[in-house]
């Protein structure tokens, strides 16, 4: 079990084209951006098992209006400029889960943000409980998700060390 970091510049476009798919599968994303935002990207990270993709992270450059957003929404919103990155597209795949993967895709993901402050949103228990080993802290308030109004986000950050 080993993740691997690159810069989108380096990838391949069949390797570009399988991560992409692989996180519009997930779920969770606007299948018209996401090509935009993987070459964006500060790193992609992905996770192989043999000749098969079965997990995904990144380090994202965010929309340059989307944080101020985000920390808005958790009612932090002056906090927003200390986290430029945005932890993302973590996934693994269902076959693959609760065998420690999803901590190293974002230990691969930390380690390519360079000592950068991170932030990441999730709905996802499995998240809220492995972000805080890996050093984030839930920031403001929860929010409702803008996408499923059934969800309620939580917002982590992750310092610059």
């Amino acid at each position: 079990m080993h993740a691997i970091s690159v810069k989108p510049a380096d990838m391949t476009v069949a390797a570009r084209d399988e991560f992409i798919a692989f996180v519009i599968q997930a779920g969770e994303v606007n299948a018209a951006t996401l090509p935009d935002l993987v070459d964006r990207a500060v790193a992609i990270v992905i996770m192989r098992e043999g000749a098969s993709l079965v997990g995904t992270a990144a380090v994202k450059t965010p929309n340059v209006t989307y944080p101020p957003k985000v920390f808005r929404k958790a009612k932090v919103e002056g906090q927003a400029p200390a986290y430029p990155f945005e932890l993302g597209w973590v996934h693994v795949h269902h076959a693959y889960e609760r065998q420690g993967r999803g901590h190293a895709l974002v230990a691969a993901a930390i380690h390519a943000a360079a000592g950068k402050g991170l932030y990441a949103t999730t709905k996802s228990e499995a998240m809220r409980r492995m972000l805080p080993k890996l050093g984030f802290t839930a920031l403001g308030t929860p929010y409702v998700s803008a996408e499923d109004p059934s969800a309620e986000l939580t917002l982590f950050v992750r310092s610059s060390r």
